[in-house]
């Protein structure tokens, strides 16, 4: 029960302090709501062509298209009947690109040209392993239709990797940087260290009031991204599959509404994992400035040289880095495995037992930089 108090004591501090919910609101409400209205007012009905179209769908299509291509020539860019005409182009597009068939079709033809050319040769370890894991993986996946899905749930997905980890990432650095740096700085480590309690308890009660932090926060964004998107852009197309938004082609079978629960949670565990680092950082640092600068390179130096260097280290840098795990959808952008012994791992999967060990290691690592400290 006294260990309770002191991470209740420990959660008071983080979330009483009015900078956190000041800034929380800027971000929310000030920058990115605005954006959102705006994308509103000038989106239209998602066009995607969710099953096999039928030969009079087609027919009326190709009729169709050559007047409606007519017309948009002579009508003027962004006027109101542009925008219309231009949404029937786009229906009558993906009717008759979906009637050759499901539109991974092209994909799997390639990978099965692929792995008769390996196995003729005999090369039979990683690449043709690679190539029948994701031409399995296609082979199970629903019809897969022309056009593209821009709805709600597109834009709920799309938080995640351009709003959601950048704010979500402040969110932590703001509240945990000065978490033990602050102390340090303040002089209020004199009183933590000699405390009949001991420096593990302090310790542990920091730990878990930070990781609650993380996840309460991380849940809070989340709730306005779900909730406002519904609200602007409607809840249609949710049972869709997630490649019909066209920079997901990973062949992972997963409707948008499943792929949004999945994201939520790799959403949060990136968070917790971002946490335990600023934990380390903060432990190490005396002054609070120095602690937020270096959690900050840590986040962002991966994004900016996978700018700079455009070389496969450079991407998988990117890949395994809190930012690449806090934008979510790199992990399904498409396939992409790991050579592990000769056999293909996939990327969402090696991912997460690697941030796991790490988490683990860093916070022992917060331990023993706090046990170190000298009181002076």
């Amino acid at each position: 029960m006294e260990h309770l108090s002191i991470t209740r004591f420990e959660l008071y501090k983080l979330f009483s302090r009015k900078s956190i919910w000041i800034l929380l609101t800027i971000m929310l409400v000030g920058l990115f709501l605005p954006l959102q209205l705006l994308i509103a007012s000038t989106n239209h009905p998602p066009v995607y062509q969710a099953t096999p179209p039928t030969k009079q769908q087609l027919q009326q299509a190709k009729t169709d298209l050559p007047i409606v291509q007519q017309k948009l020539q002579n009508s003027h860019v962004g006027s109101l009947v542009y925008w219309d005409l231009w949404h029937e182009y786009q229906r009558d597009q993906a009717i008759a690109s979906s009637y050759s068939g499901t539109a991974v079709a092209t994909r799997m033809y390639s990978l099965q040209e692929s792995m008769a050319h390996l196995k003729a040769s005999g090369q039979m370890g990683f690449a043709y392993r690679a190539d029948k894991l994701e031409y399995d993986m296609l082979k199970n996946l629903p019809f897969i239709g022309g056009g593209m899905y821009n709805g709600g749930g597109a834009m709920m997905i799309d938080f995640f990797k351009t709003y959601g980890f950048i704010i979500y990432a402040a969110m932590i650095l703001i509240g945990l940087a000065p978490i033990f740096s602050e102390e340090y700085a303040s002089g209020t480590d004199n009183f933590l260290l000699t405390a009949k309690r001991g420096k593990r308890q302090l310790v542990s009660a920091k730990v878990k009031a930070a990781l609650l932090y993380s996840v309460v926060i991380g849940f809070i964004i989340e709730v306005w991204n779900l909730g406002l998107n519904a609200l602007l852009f409607g809840t249609q197309g949710l049972n869709y599959p997630i490649q019909s938004i066209p920079l997901y082609r990973a062949p992972f079978h997963l409707t948008i509404q499943q792929y949004i629960l999945v994201a939520i949670a790799i959403f949060l565990f990136g968070g917790v994992s971002f946490s335990c680092i600023v934990l380390l950082v903060s432990a190490l640092s005396r002054m609070t400035l120095i602690s937020f600068v270096i959690s900050t390179g840590i986040f962002v130096l991966p994004a900016l040289i996978s700018k700079v260097v455009h070389q496969f280290w450079s991407g998988t840098l990117l890949n395994f880095s809190y930012t690449g795990l806090l934008q979510v959808s790199r992990l399904y952008y498409h396939f992409l495995a790991y050579n592990v012994l000769g056999h293909p791992v996939l990327y969402p999967i090696l991912v997460f037992p690697i941030f796991i060990v790490i988490s683990l290691i860093v916070t022992r690592l917060v331990y023993v930089a706090y046990g170190r400290h000298q009181v002076v």
